[in-house]
């Protein structure tokens, strides 16, 4: 999934061409080659009927053998999961044709039958049975659902209501984001959208332009406040009403469930994050003291995004962006930096990027399936620090894809926890800035690197803990029949914000956050999993520097298996010990806080004169 980061570029000469749009060797868009997964579109289709006639054959064949049985769905499924990854692609390059949208949630159900399908034949499977060992989570998941059974003409009835609605909802709130109010500024010969070049903004030299910048997009979201409210409020009440009729308490709880997770873990996890609060307060200060310490009057929060005066970030090529991914991923040996070589290497035709957005999908996603090579589709390349991270992060779900087949992972078991999924990415692109951060060598462009790897700590534990805890308040205040406006909204973001170390009280702005937050309305209850693989991401990057080889045996173990355990037997794998979330915790912002003070080191060097400028 996409992250959410904002990044820097100064506003000298060098700097106005950096910011130029891309040209010559960074300017490259890139077109996968799809014809791994379908040679047409017209191949797919007529591939796609006859899977669901093999489909509803198998699911009619009851004098079959459950071995057998089961061993014909991981071989559909393993076909489903390439139509899904072929259509999810062509949904997001042309995002104005609902046809491979549609097809793709054909996809999805024919995939959703074959594994009940698949989980049904565990089920009859005698006890002690060989064939059935391999599959002994699978199976004792099959064995629970038939415990509590569902009632599956209701569950699907409710699914072909909500389902709709939720979809619908989602779009309507990008129509509406669409049509925003953000002020336009003309500087120096530029134009500027403040909705638009908020990352561009923010990253200038000039004070006024930055804080036009960042007051002009929150006055964009604000124009759009009313109706985002009736949107998210309206989604809300669908999700949950689905979620309560399906038997599986609130919709937060269902999410949580479906996660390995429950309510109480959830909230001691928040819990434990609230209490580092003054962590993210004391890091925000330094920075604003840094700022203060540079010649900066009455700092401000747009003042903290900008790169130190006289370092130009540099514009990375797409080799250069390869060579420092895999360089970032040595220590994980020959055989995965190779293969990640292959896939961010443009001659191989697996990334799927554009200079333009045009009618793309503004998103970012890796898909794979068995047999086929993993690719990755990023919906704008900017070439900026934080698309690059973009793309590193990608690739570790593309990694991820490729050493399960490696491993020879079930079909049947290559979808599991998202948010163990999502650590192995967030691992990959805290890997990446590190990588940047050693290899520089002026104090200035160490600082850079340095602060973007603790600015996605903090995306990865605080603002991830607060999206968390905001959305799981939002659908306690609708149910309780406390929220019903925009204003209640602005109110209960501000108090959310506060208890995770923001400051909605100097910068009222912040309690519009509710209306930016993407997944809350596109992928309801997701964002509490990026809460988790942030956790565990931080704590991996910290092992594989303590312990790297015996770090790459468990890593590369794990990574290959598929999900054939619960996620907590694979995170005990990983650490060497049972997961204790409020004591990880404690354990990453230590990390986070000597990495701050390591960049108060650089900032003093700074401060003191000890670049060398740039141009």
């Amino acid at each position: 999934m996409q992250a959410r980061r904002m990044r820097t570029i100064t506003a000298t000469m060098a700097v106005v061409l950096a910011m130029a749009p891309f040209t010559g060797a960074q300017a490259q868009s890139l077109r996968a080659d799809d014809r791994a997964y379908f040679a047409s579109a017209t191949a797919e289709q007529a591939a796609r009927d006859e899977l669901g006639k093999r489909v509803e054959a198998l699911q009619q064949a009851s004098t079959l053998a459950p071995a057998e049985r089961f061993h014909q769905a991981e071989v559909l499924e393993a076909q489903c999961l390439r139509h899904h990854s072929y259509l999810h692609l062509q949904a997001a390059r042309n995002a104005r044709d609902l046809r491979p949208a549609q097809a793709l949630d054909q996809v999805m159900g024919l995939c959703s039958r074959i594994a009940r399908t698949g989980r049904a034949a565990l089920r009859e499977a005698p006890a002690g049975a060989a064939w059935a060992a391999p599959y002994a989570f699978l199976r004792a998941r099959a064995l629970k659902e038939a415990a509590a059974p569902a009632n599956t003409a209701l569950d699907e009835a409710v699914e072909a209501l909500a389902d709709p609605a939720l979809d619908s909802f989602a779009r309507l709130r990008g129509q509406i984001l669409r049509s925003a109010e953000y002020p336009q500024i003309e500087r120096d010969g530029r134009h500027w959208d403040t909705g638009h070049d908020k990352q561009a903004l923010a990253q200038q030299q000039d004070r006024a332009l930055r804080e036009a910048g960042w007051k002009g997009y929150w006055q964009g979201l604000h124009s759009r406040r009313e109706p985002m409210a009736s949107v998210l409020l309206g989604l809300v009440q669908v999700n949950d009403a689905a979620a309560r009729l399906q038997g599986d308490g609130s919709a937060p709880a269902r999410g949580y469930q479906r996660m390995g997770l429950d309510a109480s873990a959830v909230d001691a996890t928040l819990q434990a994050i609230e209490r580092h609060a003054g962590d993210r307060r004391a890091y925000q200060d330094m920075l604003l003291h840094h700022a203060a310490r540079s010649g900066i009057d009455a700092p401000q929060i747009w003042d903290t995004t900008v790169p130190d005066t006289g370092y130009t970030p540099p514009v990375l090529t797409l080799a250069q962006l390869r060579d420092n991914a895999a360089d970032a991923m040595q220590h994980l040996g020959p055989t995965y930096v190779a293969e990640l070589r292959a896939l961010l290497d443009p001659v191989n035709q697996r990334m799927d990027l554009a200079t333009e957005q045009g009618n793309r999908s503004h998103d970012a996603f890796a898909v794979n399936a068995p047999g086929a090579p993993a690719m990755l589709y990023v919906g704008v390349r900017r070439g900026d620090l934080e698309s690059d991270v973009e793309i590193a992060h990608e690739a570790g779900h593309a990694m991820h894809g490729e050493w399960m087949q490696r491993g020879h992972a079930s079909p049947l078991q290559r979808n599991g926890s998202q948010w163990l999924t999502e650590a192995f990415a967030i691992y990959n692109e805290l890997r990446f800035r590190d990588q940047l951060y050693q290899q520089a060598q002026d104090p200035r462009a160490k600082a850079y690197y340095l602060k973007s790897l603790l600015d996605d700590m903090v995306l990865q534990l605080f603002t991830s803990s607060e999206e968390a805890q905001l959305e799981q308040s939002i659908y306690r205040g609708v149910a309780a029949g406390t929220l019903g406006t925009a204003d209640d909204l602005d109110a209960l973001t501000g108090q959310v914000l506060a208890r995770f170390g923001q400051d909605p009280e100097r910068y009222p702005q912040l309690r519009n956050s509710w209306i930016g937050k993407r997944l809350m309305f596109e992928d309801p209850n997701y964002l509490v999993n990026y809460l988790y693989a942030g956790l565990l991401a931080v704590q991996l990057y910290v092992q594989d520097q303590r312990d790297p080889e015996g770090f790459r045996e468990r890593y590369l173990a794990v990574l290959g298996e598929g999900f054939d355990r619960a996620p907590t037997e694979k995170v005990t794998q990983l650490l060497g010990h049972a997961p204790d979330w409020p004591a990880l915790v404690d354990a990453d912002l230590q990390v986070f806080n000597q990495t701050a003070a390591q960049l108060q080191a650089l900032h003093a060097q700074v401060e003191a004169g000890q670049g060398v400028r740039t141009r």
